[in-house]
């Protein structure tokens, strides 16, 4: 079967993030299994046209708003002959694949932007991409619709026009099992880890806020941010401002090595964020033993099992209460580490691409 993935990014553009490890990691085991992917996506600066990942053939044109009208253009030039079936990634916009193919079409979404687009992109152009991802579950015609997580296709069907007419299926992310494993040693130093991007949304300013008083509770306390963005620099000034540089340290973007190595070091990972369409990074720390902390919104209430692999909250008192807790008692931590290693052995990748390939195999059969 030949599969035509569109997505805005690859895992090597430099703002890759879990949902370009999401379909890299599916896409590279539908090759193993004899089947033919090509991804069609943006193209960044020094980067080449073409390329192949894995197996995976990659097609990169047009940034961060043009590689939508260059998708169709290169689908109705060149890439039709490539597709049986199509997957059209819907982070926030699709790639309105149904406007101009007639070939069996799956949309695959990984979280409701709503709130997101305001807060990312202001209030015009957030307006705009708001209306666009309301409307287009009652405007373009798929197959099917694979969410990431129940969450996701809750939040769909309560938020968006006409989605709670669709085919919707939930096909749960997975980790590498042989490379997210346990270490044998924690940090010296109490450490709160936060890993990924650097947004608005992921409200890296709540943890900031919470930091003086933590620093009071246990003194020799450690923040590490790991992850890179357009906040950074306000996230930085915020810590010199609450008088935090002494105790929080910002590492920037980090190789797959040094994440495993921090996942398997820090003593819990805090996860502020407002929403996810699911926590890929929760459940990598928890396969390393490390418990998580957030907040009980979409995708990260379902990724955080509450009071095995961590703790769900929906204050901000409760937040800073909950880390307290588990930076104060060993005890705890190593009853939450175990907790977490059984919760995280349920995802794997293995599972996560057949269930995905057999929606796309039905799609290309109807």
């Amino acid at each position: 079967m030949k599969v035509l993935i569109f997505n805005w990014r690859d895992v090597k553009h430099p703002d890759a993030g879990g949902a370009e490890i999401h379909i890299h990691e599916q896409a590279r085991r539908w090759v193993e299994w004899g089947h033919q992917v090509t991804l069609f996506t943006s193209r960044p600066p020094g980067s080449h046209p073409y390329d192949e990942i894995d197996g995976v053939k990659i097609v990169r044109a047009g940034g961060f708003y043009s590689v939508y009208p260059r998708a169709a253009l290169a689908y109705l030039t060149s890439l039709r002959k490539k597709a049986d079936v199509l997957l059209d990634l819907v982070n926030g916009i699709p790639f309105f694949t149904p406007a101009y193919s007639g070939k069996p079409k799956v949309g695959l979404m990984h979280h409701v932007h709503s709130r997101q687009f305001l807060v990312e992109m202001g209030p015009i152009l957030g307006r705009i991409g708001q209306a666009i991802e309301y409307c287009f579950p009652a405007l373009l015609r798929y197959d099917r619709i694979i969410c990431i997580s129940k969450s996701t296709a809750d939040d769909m069907k309560k938020s968006l026009l006409g989605a709670d007419k669709l085919p919707l299926e939930v096909v749960y992310p997975g980790i590498d099992h042989t490379f997210f494993t346990p270490g044998d040693e924690k940090f010296s130093r109490p450490t709160i880890l936060y890993l990924g991007r650097v947004k608005k949304y992921k409200r890296l300013d709540k943890l900031l806020s919470m930091m003086p008083e933590i620093k009071r509770k246990v003194n020799d306390v450690e923040l590490l941010v790991a992850g890179k963005g357009d906040e950074l620099e306000n996230i930085k000034r915020l810590a010199r401002e609450k008088d935090m540089s002494d105790c929080v340290r910002f590492l920037g973007h980090v190789s797959e090595e040094q994440k495993l190595d921090l996942y398997r070091k820090a003593w819990v990972l805090a996860m502020p964020s407002m929403n996810e369409g699911w926590g890929m990074n929760v459940i990598e720390a928890n396969a390393c033993g490390t418990p998580c902390v957030a907040y009980k919104v979409p995708g990260l209430e379902e990724s955080v099992y509450h009071g095995k692999s961590g703790y769900l909250v929906e204050e901000d008192r409760q937040f800073s209460q909950r880390l307290l807790e588990i930076l104060d008692n060993r005890p705890l931590r190593e009853e939450l580490s175990h907790g977490a290693i059984e919760w995280a052995s349920r995802y794997n990748w293995d599972n996560t691409a057949r269930h995905t390939l057999s929606i796309l195999e039905k799609a290309a059969l109807s």
